[in-house]
């Protein structure tokens, strides 16, 4: 973890009200998403985490693994004749503890791992770090903090509105929240929000 972002979690971390920008069960950390440095926001599924140690279960990152199961009902078993030739290819490759197959049926046990409830990017200035921040618009809600004076301060928090990101500056060791992050609605299941998931999982667990 790079040590630039270990500060912002910490300062999150003491100045962010319980309840205020995340929910009071969130927890904080620094990750690399998209090639980019950002502090997460995130609630774990205590029980989904215990059964995939449980079982030894590697992450899920292979699209063509994450598509295959959202296609499968949670704990209901689907005749494996019901699935395309590639789909039972697939099946094969599925890692230990997703599934529980038999000759006849499959049954998915994988859900989500975890919940995003905001990622910040910290950044010395707002332009460049609300373009990192648009990585994260399909998957949770946004804001940047930045490290140092806002330039063109009025601008930054037009911009940040119309974006629905969320502007935060630190002033001193106090963070300044200028810009709310506007809450995050997810209209879709994806491939592309499941595997961003795991991704975090594979630094979160």
């Amino acid at each position: 973890m790079a040590v630039a972002a270990r500060g912002p979690v910490d300062v999150l971390s003491k100045s962010v009200p319980s309840g205020t920008l995340i929910p009071q069960e969130s927890k904080l950390q620094a990750v690399n998403a998209f090639g980019v440095q950002a502090v997460v926001a995130y609630r774990c599924d205590a029980v989904e985490y215990k059964r995939r140690a449980a079982a030894g279960m590697a992450p899920l990152t292979r699209p063509d693994v994450l598509d295959l199961l959202m296609g499968l009902p949670e704990g209901e078993a689907v005749p494996v004749s019901a699935l395309s030739g590639p789909e039972r290819r697939t099946l094969k490759a599925m890692p230990k503890g997703a599934v529980i197959q038999s000759n006849r049926t499959v049954t998915r046990q994988a859900v989500q791992p975890l919940r995003v409830d905001l990622a910040i990017v910290p950044g010395r200035g707002w332009e460049s770090a609300m373009e990192r921040a648009e990585l994260f618009t399909p998957f949770c809600a946004r804001a940047v903090l930045v490290e140092r004076p806002l330039r063109r301060k009025d601008d930054a928090m037009l911009q940040a509105d119309f974006y629905g990101i969320g502007l935060l500056a630190l002033v001193g060791n106090e963070l300044d929240v200028l810009v709310p992050p506007r809450p995050f609605v997810k209209r879709r299941h994806t491939v592309a929000g499941w595997k961003f998931l795991e991704d975090l999982y594979t630094q979160l667990a």
